[in-house]
């Protein structure tokens, strides 16, 4: 599975459905009972032949699949099958396909067994389609984007989201409420060190994965923080951490702040609830923190739109193989029309957010300050696969709501902001500050 798309569901989901196999038998059911296991495989062409947008060839996706198969062997130094299929027919595909599956299994003698294959092939033949929402997910995985799903993402580590810039790792945003908070961590602490070792040419995964652990169980993280001249020291213990949907707070007593995390089960209505209490104390301006936020369901991501725009909007149009769907703003919105907006973006805002984005650009609800988003809008689905896997499978092509593509392009903010190292180093938000000049400028400056 690509690790792009694994670390978008780390912390927050696509826009989606949700869909499990059900007890009707499936062609891939049917085959020989010596041949070697490779249901998933075929279940996965089912879905991926039935449900893509694109109505993909399957002879091609399991080509694709012997592939997999290939390099799975290849990297274990195993004599490998012939990496394409002959067949120019889907049967006589799926027939050579087992029968490499076969050859596979046999030349692999345990030093890869039938579930390590099937997903390596299953892998190869989603990402064969080459977009942001198409992906196997391991069962551990498919596990953790259920929680995100409900709104109950949960990991046991310290609560911090991370930033790499330069080969370096901030806490681009800790938490309220965790462990991290409680001790002194701040936002844009740079981590130096996790458990005595330095973090010097570790991967964000490297990063992530020391830091996180087993409940009350303590990790030592050393930061270097902006203005400290020596590095600091915490010693934090590992508790579950409920990722937020939606963070608020008042920074000056006329500006609102809402940084919405993903856009989960419940967020749309905790972002209206943190709107409604912002304008309760007074607030005359909103910095809108979309950065990060790679979407989560379509009702939220239309819900929180919706709490921005006048109602009968389109926010974006959905179209598959049989129909084409708008999805519009509906209730009215709750911000204040004479209360300005600025939203910022970066590269990790994507699929819903991107949604959110585009809209407040689209019909001049306020400005965007940041950087270029991820270019991954689609709609998808999740599917349940034997043995607890499944796979993801974009079924929609999207667009905003006025029918522009971001899929690969992104939304390109009104006002390009960079978040560089040498702000980081310096404890500056550069984009966020940015945020706040576009609001001075526009009411917050006192008058002549």
């Amino acid at each position: 599975m690509r690790e792009a798309f694994v670390r978008r569901r780390i912390f927050v989901v696509v826009l989606t459905l949700v869909l499990a196999l059900g007890g009707v038998a499936a062609p891939w059911a049917a085959r020989p009972a010596a041949a070697a296991d490779a249901a998933v495989v075929f279940a996965a062409l089912d879905i991926l032949k039935d449900q893509h947008f694109t109505g993909p060839d399957p002879v091609r996706l399991l080509a694709a699949a012997a592939e997999g198969l290939r390099q799975a062997l290849t990297q274990e130094r195993i004599a490998a099958p012939p990496p394409t299929l002959t067949a120019t027919t889907e049967s006589g595909a799926r027939e050579e396909f087992q029968r490499l599956f076969d050859q596979a299994v046999a030349a692999a003698q345990g030093r890869l067994n039938e579930t390590q294959l099937q997903y390596a092939a299953a892998t190869a033949m989603a990402d064969s389609l080459d977009d942001s929402h198409t992906a196997f997910l391991t069962p551990e995985q498919w596990s953790e984007v259920q929680r995100e799903l409900s709104n109950q993402a949960s990991f046991s580590g310290i609560g911090i989201r991370l930033l790499t810039r330069g080969g370096q790792f901030y806490a681009l945003n800790v938490f309220p409420g965790t462990p991290a908070a409680r001790s002194g961590l701040r936002d844009l602490d740079r981590i130096v060190a996790v458990d005595g070792q330095s973090t010097q040419g570790m991967t964000a995964q490297d990063v992530s994965r020391r830091i996180r652990g087993p409940q009350g169980t303590p990790v030592a993280v050393t930061v270097q923080r902006a203005g400290q001249p020596a590095p600091l020291a915490f010693t934090i213990t590992r508790e579950p951490i409920l990722v937020p949907a939606v963070d608020s707070r008042m920074l000056d007593g006329r500006t609102g702040y809402i940084q919405v995390f993903h856009l989960g089960g419940g967020s749309a209505g905790q972002f209206r609830r943190a709107l409604q209490d912002l304008q309760g104390q007074g607030m005359r301006a909103l910095v809108l923190d979309l950065r990060g936020n790679s979407g989560g369901l379509v009702s939220e991501t239309v819900g929180v739109a919706s709490a921005l725009l006048p109602a009968g909007l389109p926010v974006m149009f959905r179209e598959n193989r049989r129909r084409r769907l708008a999805d519009v703003t509906g209730g009215g919105p709750l911000l204040a029309p004479a209360i300005p907006l600025v939203a910022l973006t970066d590269e990790g805002t994507a699929s819903g957010g991107e949604v959110i984005a585009a809209a407040v650009q689209e019909y001049q609800r306020g400005t965007l300050v940041g950087t270029r988003t991820a270019g991954a809008l689609l709609a998808g689905l999740y599917v349940a696969l034997p043995g607890g896997a499944a796979i993801a499978v974009a079924v929609e092509r999207v667009t905003t709501g006025k029918g522009v593509v971001v899929e690969k392009t992104g939304v390109q903010p009104d006002v390009e902001v960079e978040l560089t190292t040498e702000d980081l180093e310096r404890g500056v938000d550069a984009q966020f500050q940015r945020a706040l000049q576009q609001l001075m400028q526009r009411v917050l400056a006192p008058a002549a």
